[in-house]
């Protein structure tokens, strides 16, 4: 069992991180974004530690970040021994997410769509997956829905089994929420979401099937996707 939670608030994201502790304190990743404004030029900072650590020397460069990602891992039933590669966030071409929930279709996804795929954990197909519906897909005209929305449509409508993911795009510097069968919860105003609900901070149910924008203003349906978790058949 795992933990996902942001927003764009980090003493928010500290108290979202204690929290998801509970839900797995094996291993923590996460990954802070921002625009700083020059030509769009986006900053990432991605961490993989093992255990659980202590964020308060984060506060220190806080303020140069608008967006705080995270990711609370339990060991897994195949990797008992902590590495980067197989931890979360996973980065593809265009996108890094991380992923509490099974991808039960895994061999298939990466049989059919991205044979060169090489990591062994399910979740690291999913950035995969969404890249390869981007490239392929770019050029289909939606006078309603970017390419990049289409992609993680068609991307989530392939994935079998359950998961809550974030996905942010190296692309557009968007960060988007999807939800299948895993709890997901969020804070519609502030743009803040969490595994475990908290209240006053995450209280609202994100719905299955929807995908979510995430900005300081708040959390934006953008796209719809089919669910094809177990709890539905």
């Amino acid at each position: 069992m795992c933990g996902i939670f942001g927003g764009p608030e980090f003493a928010v994201y500290e108290k979202l991180y204690n929290e998801n502790k509970k839900r797995g304190s094996f291993a923590y990743g996460s990954l802070y974004t921002t625009c700083n404004g020059r030509e769009g030029l986006r900053e990432l900072y991605i961490r993989k530690r093992p255990g659980s650590i202590c964020l308060t020397g984060d506060y220190a460069f806080s303020g140069d970040y608008n967006m705080y990602l995270g990711h609370t891992q339990a060991p897994t039933s195949n990797q008992r021994e902590f590495s980067p590669i197989t931890s979360h966030p996973f980065d593809d071409s265009h996108y890094i997410i991380a992923h509490n929930g099974i991808v039960d279709n895994y061999k298939q996804l990466v049989d059919e769509y991205v044979p060169d795929h090489i990591n062994p954990v399910d979740s690291s197909i999913i950035p995969a997956l969404i890249s390869v519906m981007y490239e392929y897909g770019n050029n289909i005209v939606n006078e309603t829905k970017t390419p990049e929305v289409l992609a993680i449509e068609r991307a989530c409508s392939l994935l079998k089994g359950t998961f809550g993911c974030w996905i942010y795009s190296k692309l557009t510097g968007c960060t988007y929420l999807v939800r299948c069968g895993s709890t997901l919860y969020g804070n519609v105003l502030k743009g803040m979401f969490s595994s475990i609900r908290l209240p006053s901070i995450c209280e609202d149910t994100l719905e299955e099937g929807v995908v979510y924008c995430v900005t300081g203003e708040g959390l934006t349906e953008c796209g719809q996707f089919q669910v094809n978790s177990p709890f539905f058949l």
